[in-house]
């Protein structure tokens, strides 16, 4: 599944490490994926297991790389719709 990339130039990836492959059973490590897959892949398996997932962040650095676009998109304002 491709997700959009949240008005990013260039989407945002994410890899598994090595280290941390153990905790994430089913998801490549060393792999790099688009980070909103990746997210969804880790809350999916969250939630199998029953465990809360809006408590903290889907992608701990510490168990993630990440490369890509480093800096937010502009905000639009609803105002600024038409």
């Amino acid at each position: 599944m491709k997700r959009e990339s949240g008005g990013y130039p260039q989407p945002r990836e994410a890899r598994l490490l090595e280290q941390a492959a153990h905790l994430f059973p089913g998801i490549p490590a060393g792999v790099w994926i688009q980070a909103a897959t990746m997210a969804d892949m880790v809350l999916a398996q969250r939630l199998r297991r029953g465990e809360c997932c809006l408590t903290s962040r889907a992608l701990d650095p510490a168990h993630f790389e990440f490369r890509g676009t480093e800096t937010r998109p502009p905000v639009r304002l609803r105002r600024e719709d038409a």
